[in-house]
């Protein structure tokens, strides 16, 4: 008999935490939709998700989201600690306790934040909130550097180790605050061993983020990694749908492909927000009706904002890796500079449309099968070379921003 295949996209509405937050903190960013969509390529996250949280509790210590910026590793991390949350809000009430004091009436009335579920045994919202703490990195590595200052560093020990769910966005951004990072890989510890999840987020795998210090990513590897990609085909249709929906609800279904083929093929779900809020805003200022030339206008904008030239590359490669541009240009073929002069190509067909024999050109006249061959060098050497690979991402990361 054969198995039946999995649907080509499936989806699952968001839960979210309610989280208590200073008066000067921003609030935490939104999901673009109330729904995630996944397909292949975040099977793993929509599994995840699917399952019980007991399984999660026995592995994912900690959990490990690592992604791009906007395709949902916060939204994901949240859904996630409200889910942790609400199941060790149900079960402390199935464990004999001393009556409630409080008001019948007042117990009636209190209710979870999400879910619509009432407490009968006075639990508000407000608890819930106690049992997930979310803080991005940087506010940990500020309330670190506060709390040695106030000498209150027991205070902040207790919370974070008490907190049924932690979760800490965005690890990257203190690579360069090692104080920081040898205490959150003590609390990272501690809550380890005291059974308590935490979930972190990363742009990358923490072992190729330059400046994280090993026993930081020691503690953030051994539990469960979840990878999560730009939508890719039937994924991003259905949340391109639902965009326009939202933002332009008088648009004919038929243009929508219009805006879809516009836009990049690696496109994470803020860009088609992005993108559809352009569509929305050119209709205004033009006081138009959703057309053909809003889409157009908006493609051509977004091709424009994401152009990169092969000299710029150049310059960047030639900057990390510490050699000449003109010896990529040039025939010498130095271990050195043939590397360099590799990944110059390899990111010259990532990041822009010119043509293979275009991109030869550009490096002293090379054949297209000449800058073929370099390419797939490249991305062969990338697998056994993880200094390489963070080279790569770095660069991208740098000309994208």
């Amino acid at each position: 008999m054969v198995a039946a295949s999995p649907p080509a996209v499936s989806s699952f509405a968001l839960e979210r935490p309610t989280l208590r937050r200073r008066r000067r903190e921003p609030p935490v960013v939104r999901a673009v939709t109330p729904l995630f969509y996944y397909g292949l390529e975040n099977r793993l996250a929509g599994y995840v998700c699917d399952q019980s949280v007991s399984p999660l509790l026995e592995i994912a210590r900690p959990l490990l989201l690592v992604g791009p910026s906007g395709v949902g590793k916060t939204a994901l991390a949240l859904h996630l600690a409200q889910r942790i949350g609400i199941d060790s809000v149900w079960d402390s009430l199935t464990e004999p306790s001393e009556p409630s004091t409080r008001n019948t009436d007042d117990s009636r009335s209190d209710e979870f934040s999400t879910g619509g579920r009432s407490s009968t045994s006075g639990v508000t919202s407000k608890v819930l909130s106690s049992r997930v703490l979310y803080q991005p990195a940087v506010d940990f590595a500020r309330e670190f550097a506060s709390s040695i200052d106030s000498k209150d560093m027991p205070r902040m020990r207790k919370k974070l180790d008490e907190a049924c769910v932690w979760v800490i966005d965005d690890l990257h951004l203190i690579a360069d605050k090692t104080p920081a990072q040898e205490e959150l890989a003590a609390r990272l510890e501690a809550r380890d061993a005291a059974g308590r999840i935490t979930i972190v987020t990363c742009r990358r795998l923490p072992s190729e983020i330059r400046g994280l210090r090993p026993p930081l990513v020691s503690r953030t590897l051994p539990g469960l990694t979840v990878e999560l990609r730009p939508p890719e085909g039937e994924t991003r249709k259905a949340i391109l749908r639902e965009l326009m929906l939202a933002h332009l609800p008088d648009a004919d279904p038929d243009t929508w492909a219009l805006l879809d083929g516009g836009l990049q093929s690696c496109v994470t779900v803020r860009e088609l927000e992005a993108g559809v809020k352009q569509v929305a805003m050119w209709c205004r200022m033009n006081e138009s009706s959703v057309c053909p030339e809003a889409f157009q206008s908006v493609a051509g904008e977004n091709g424009e904002a994401e152009t990169v030239s092969i000299k710029s590359i150049t310059s960047a490669v030639a900057r990390q890796l510490g050699v000449k541009s003109s010896e990529m240009r040039s025939g010498s073929r130095r271990q050195n500079i043939v590397r360099a002069r590799s990944l110059a190509m390899w990111l010259a067909r990532k990041l822009t449309d010119s043509s293979l024999t275009n991109i030869g050109d550009a490096f002293g006249g090379r054949d297209h099968s000449t800058v073929l061959h370099a390419i797939r060098k490249m991305e062969a050497s990338f697998d056994g070379d993880a200094d390489l690979r963070r080279a790569a991402d770095q660069i991208s990361e740098r000309l994208a921003g």
